[in-house]
Protein backbone atom coordinates (compact mmCIF):
# COMPACT_ATOMS: atom_id res chain seq x y z
CA UNK A 1 0.00 0.00 0.00
CA UNK A 2 3.04 2.25 0.35
CA UNK A 3 3.14 2.54 -3.46
CA UNK A 4 -0.20 4.38 -3.48
CA UNK A 5 -0.26 8.19 -3.38
CA UNK A 6 -1.59 9.73 -0.20
CA UNK A 7 -5.39 9.77 -0.35
CA UNK A 8 -5.63 13.57 -0.66
CA UNK A 9 -3.51 13.42 -3.84
CA UNK A 10 -5.76 10.89 -5.57
CA UNK A 11 -7.61 11.44 -8.83
CA UNK A 12 -9.96 9.02 -10.65
CA UNK A 13 -8.04 6.03 -12.05
CA UNK A 14 -8.37 5.50 -15.78
CA UNK A 15 -8.51 1.71 -15.58
CA UNK A 16 -12.15 1.54 -14.48
CA UNK A 17 -13.40 0.09 -17.78
CA UNK A 18 -11.25 -3.00 -17.25
CA UNK A 19 -12.65 -3.75 -13.81
CA UNK A 20 -15.49 -6.16 -13.06
CA UNK A 21 -18.70 -4.42 -12.03
CA UNK A 22 -22.03 -5.61 -10.79
CA UNK A 23 -24.65 -5.35 -8.09
CA UNK A 24 -24.87 -7.20 -4.82
CA UNK A 25 -27.83 -9.48 -4.17
CA UNK A 26 -29.36 -6.50 -2.34
CA UNK A 27 -28.89 -4.30 -5.40
CA UNK A 28 -25.88 -2.16 -4.44
CA UNK A 29 -23.24 -1.31 -7.09
CA UNK A 30 -19.81 -2.86 -6.69
CA UNK A 31 -16.54 -2.83 -8.55
CA UNK A 32 -13.57 -5.19 -8.30
CA UNK A 33 -13.43 -8.86 -7.46
CA UNK A 34 -16.28 -11.20 -8.40
CA UNK A 35 -15.28 -13.49 -5.51
CA UNK A 36 -13.61 -11.07 -3.09
CA UNK A 37 -11.37 -11.92 -0.19
CA UNK A 38 -11.97 -8.43 1.21
CA UNK A 39 -15.12 -6.35 0.80
CA UNK A 40 -15.14 -2.64 1.58
CA UNK A 41 -18.53 -0.96 1.85
CA UNK A 42 -18.36 2.82 1.65
CA UNK A 43 -21.12 5.19 2.76
CA UNK A 44 -20.53 8.38 0.86
CA UNK A 45 -21.73 11.94 0.19
CA UNK A 46 -20.90 13.50 -3.18
CA UNK A 47 -20.36 16.93 -1.61
CA UNK A 48 -17.86 15.57 0.92
CA UNK A 49 -14.24 16.31 -0.02
CA UNK A 50 -12.92 13.45 2.12
CA UNK A 51 -15.43 11.06 0.51
CA UNK A 52 -14.14 11.88 -2.97
CA UNK A 53 -10.51 11.40 -2.04
CA UNK A 54 -11.09 8.19 -0.09
CA UNK A 55 -13.30 6.77 -2.84
CA UNK A 56 -10.64 7.22 -5.51
CA UNK A 57 -7.93 6.00 -3.14
CA UNK A 58 -9.89 2.79 -2.55
CA UNK A 59 -10.68 2.41 -6.20
CA UNK A 60 -6.98 2.61 -7.03
CA UNK A 61 -6.48 -0.11 -4.44
CA UNK A 62 -9.06 -2.20 -6.30
CA UNK A 63 -7.24 -1.53 -9.58
CA UNK A 64 -4.07 -2.96 -8.03
CA UNK A 65 -5.91 -5.98 -6.58
CA UNK A 66 -8.87 -6.56 -8.96
CA UNK A 67 -9.30 -10.24 -8.10
CA UNK A 68 -9.09 -9.79 -4.33
CA UNK A 69 -10.84 -6.59 -3.27
CA UNK A 70 -14.41 -5.44 -3.89
CA UNK A 71 -15.68 -1.90 -3.28
CA UNK A 72 -19.41 -1.46 -2.68
CA UNK A 73 -20.95 2.00 -2.86
CA UNK A 74 -23.75 3.13 -0.54
CA UNK A 75 -25.29 6.59 -0.28
CA UNK A 76 -25.28 8.67 2.88
CA UNK A 77 -25.87 12.32 1.89
CA UNK A 78 -25.47 14.74 4.78
CA UNK A 79 -28.47 16.69 3.52
CA UNK A 80 -31.21 17.52 6.00
CA UNK A 81 -33.92 17.03 3.37
CA UNK A 82 -32.93 13.36 3.19
CA UNK A 83 -30.89 12.45 6.28
CA UNK A 84 -32.55 12.60 9.72
CA UNK A 85 -29.17 13.06 11.44
CA UNK A 86 -28.66 16.47 9.81
CA UNK A 87 -30.31 19.56 11.27
CA UNK A 88 -28.77 22.37 9.18
CA UNK A 89 -27.89 23.19 5.57
CA UNK A 90 -24.62 21.30 5.76
CA UNK A 91 -24.57 19.62 2.32
CA UNK A 92 -27.74 20.91 0.72
CA UNK A 93 -28.08 19.26 -2.69
CA UNK A 94 -26.20 16.08 -1.83
CA UNK A 95 -29.47 14.17 -1.65
CA UNK A 96 -30.36 15.15 -5.21
CA UNK A 97 -26.94 14.04 -6.36
CA UNK A 98 -27.50 10.66 -4.73
CA UNK A 99 -30.87 10.42 -6.49
CA UNK A 100 -29.15 11.03 -9.84
CA UNK A 101 -26.65 8.30 -9.01
CA UNK A 102 -29.46 5.87 -8.23
CA UNK A 103 -31.12 6.75 -11.53
CA UNK A 104 -27.80 6.23 -13.33
CA UNK A 105 -27.49 2.83 -11.68
CA UNK A 106 -30.91 1.88 -13.03
CA UNK A 107 -29.64 2.89 -16.48
CA UNK A 108 -26.43 0.84 -16.11
CA UNK A 109 -24.25 3.95 -15.90
CA UNK A 110 -23.53 4.21 -12.19
CA UNK A 111 -19.73 4.31 -12.16
CA UNK A 112 -19.45 6.89 -14.97
CA UNK A 113 -22.00 9.18 -13.35
CA UNK A 114 -20.47 8.55 -9.93
CA UNK A 115 -17.20 10.07 -11.17
CA UNK A 116 -19.02 13.01 -12.75
CA UNK A 117 -20.90 13.75 -9.52
CA UNK A 118 -17.72 13.79 -7.46
CA UNK A 119 -16.04 15.98 -10.09
CA UNK A 120 -18.87 18.51 -10.23
CA UNK A 121 -19.00 18.75 -6.44
CA UNK A 122 -15.22 19.16 -6.13
CA UNK A 123 -15.29 22.07 -8.59
CA UNK A 124 -18.30 23.57 -6.79
CA UNK A 125 -20.25 23.67 -10.03
CA UNK A 126 -24.00 24.17 -10.02
CA UNK A 127 -26.20 21.09 -10.17
CA UNK A 128 -27.50 21.10 -13.74
CA UNK A 129 -29.97 18.48 -14.96
CA UNK A 130 -29.10 19.33 -18.58
CA UNK A 131 -25.47 18.33 -17.96
CA UNK A 132 -26.48 14.91 -16.66
CA UNK A 133 -28.99 14.36 -19.44
CA UNK A 134 -26.36 15.05 -22.09
CA UNK A 135 -23.76 12.92 -20.30
CA UNK A 136 -26.14 9.96 -20.00
CA UNK A 137 -27.74 10.50 -23.41
CA UNK A 138 -31.27 10.76 -22.02
CA UNK A 139 -33.93 13.45 -22.10
CA UNK A 140 -33.65 16.20 -19.51
CA UNK A 141 -37.23 15.43 -18.46
CA UNK A 142 -36.10 11.96 -17.33
CA UNK A 143 -33.51 13.46 -14.99
CA UNK A 144 -36.04 15.92 -13.58
CA UNK A 145 -38.56 13.11 -13.05
CA UNK A 146 -35.93 10.92 -11.37
CA UNK A 147 -35.43 13.55 -8.66
CA UNK A 148 -39.05 13.03 -7.55
CA UNK A 149 -39.36 9.32 -8.30
CA UNK A 150 -40.64 7.66 -5.13
CA UNK A 151 -38.94 4.23 -5.59
CA UNK A 152 -35.55 5.94 -5.90
CA UNK A 153 -36.29 8.07 -2.85
CA UNK A 154 -37.14 4.92 -0.92
CA UNK A 155 -33.87 3.29 -2.03
CA UNK A 156 -31.96 6.31 -0.78
CA UNK A 157 -33.93 6.34 2.47
CA UNK A 158 -33.04 2.67 2.94
CA UNK A 159 -29.32 3.32 2.39
CA UNK A 160 -29.34 6.06 5.00
CA UNK A 161 -31.34 3.95 7.48
CA UNK A 162 -28.96 1.00 7.09
CA UNK A 163 -26.00 3.30 7.57
CA UNK A 164 -27.45 4.74 10.76
CA UNK A 165 -28.27 1.25 12.02
CA UNK A 166 -24.66 0.18 11.38
CA UNK A 167 -23.29 3.15 13.30
CA UNK A 168 -22.56 5.55 10.45
CA UNK A 169 -22.93 9.10 11.78
CA UNK A 170 -21.04 11.06 9.12
CA UNK A 171 -19.08 10.65 5.93
CA UNK A 172 -17.14 8.94 4.72
CA UNK A 173 -17.98 5.77 6.58
CA UNK A 174 -16.67 2.28 5.85
CA UNK A 175 -17.55 -1.25 6.88
CA UNK A 176 -14.76 -3.81 6.59
CA UNK A 177 -15.02 -7.27 8.14
CA UNK A 178 -18.09 -6.11 10.04
CA UNK A 179 -16.24 -3.19 11.66
CA UNK A 180 -17.21 0.44 11.11
CA UNK A 181 -14.56 3.07 10.39
CA UNK A 182 -15.59 6.73 10.30
CA UNK A 183 -13.72 9.43 8.43
CA UNK A 184 -10.96 7.21 7.10
CA UNK A 185 -9.60 3.68 7.25
CA UNK A 186 -6.82 3.26 9.81
CA UNK A 187 -3.39 2.69 8.22
CA UNK A 188 -2.96 -0.58 10.11
CA UNK A 189 -6.18 -1.91 8.53
CA UNK A 190 -4.98 -0.95 5.05
CA UNK A 191 -1.58 -2.52 5.69
CA UNK A 192 -3.20 -5.73 6.92
CA UNK A 193 -5.50 -5.88 3.90
CA UNK A 194 -2.60 -5.62 1.49
CA UNK A 195 -0.27 -7.86 3.50
CA UNK A 196 -2.84 -10.65 3.49
CA UNK A 197 -3.19 -10.39 -0.25
CA UNK A 198 0.43 -10.20 -1.37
Amino acid sequence: WISLPRYWEMSPPTEIEDLNKGETTEGYPWIGAENPEITITEFSDYMCFQCRKMHFFLRQLVVQHPQRIRLIHRHFPMDRQYNPLVNDDYHSGAGKMAMIALYAQAKGQFWRVNDLLFDIASKKQDFNTRTFAAFMDVEKAEIVAALDYKPLRLRLKHDIAVGIDQGITGTPGFIIDGKVHLGSIPPEVLKRMIAENE
